[in-house]
């Protein structure tokens, strides 16, 4: 078994995309069942489990209260979801999106709240503690930091965070409102404003083009 948890503290920085925070749970994915998704499979009221992602990679959306749906974060490889859905009976409120072809593993929801395995499996239960609490703290620390840029700048980190990512994620115009709690048209406005100094082309579901990067980082203020 894996003798230390995950480190937050030295492996992780604010980023869209969480990845690689529970890598010790694959000591035991004896107990799960793969999964597959293809690339646009949109799953909503997910009650069968927590999902480790494999390969690929998944938006993690809720509900809110008037009906909307909003985008919280990006889940890729060696990561957890869906964790807190099932531990308190949320299915009905949060949806999930594959980026790409993806596989899970998925764990029965039961598992997480068995006495018996939280004693046979402590450490995976401090790395969990410590997973549910550093997403707690990344959403408030990623909300307090974009709401203090222009929104040309916040549009500009997603892009930014998109072009680097080796999972080749598109999205969009729409899914960068939804994400940043922005109105589509100002998104648009931020979209046309680095589209007419030729740093980016088109931003769409199905295709994603960035001519200088250099450029949008310094929008970015990276």
């Amino acid at each position: 078994m894996t003798e230390k948890p995950y480190d937050f503290s030295e492996n992780q920085k604010v980023n869209i995309m969480i990845e690689g925070m529970n890598t010790c749970w694959k000591d035991i994915l004896h107990m799960a069942t793969l999964h597959s998704f293809s690339k646009g499979q949109v799953v909503d009221q997910a009650a069968d489990g927590v999902y480790l992602v494999k390969e690929g990679c998944l938006s993690y959306s809720c509900y809110l209260d008037s009906g909307e749906k909003r985008i919280l974060y990006f889940v890729g490889r060696d990561s957890l979801c869906n964790e807190a859905g099932c531990m308190i009976h949320l299915k009905d409120r949060v949806s999930f999106e594959f980026l790409a072809d993806t596989q899970v593993y998925t764990f029965p929801p039961h598992q997480f709240m068995d006495v018996d395995f939280v004693r046979s499996y402590p450490e995976l239960s401090i790395n969990l503690s410590q997973y549910i609490i550093f997403k707690r703290i990344y959403l408030s620390h990623f909300v307090a930091n974009f709401s203090n840029n222009k929104p040309v700048t916040r549009v500009a980190e997603i892009l930014l965070q998109l072009y680097e990512s080796e999972h080749g994620i598109t999205i969009s115009q729409l899914d960068i409102a939804n994400f940043l709690g922005l109105h589509l048209m100002t998104v648009s406005r931020a979209l046309a404003q680095l589209r007419d100094e030729n740093i980016i082309g088109k931003i769409t579901k199905n295709k994603f083009e960035i001519f200088d990067p250099e450029r949008l980082a310094e929008y970015a203020e990276w």
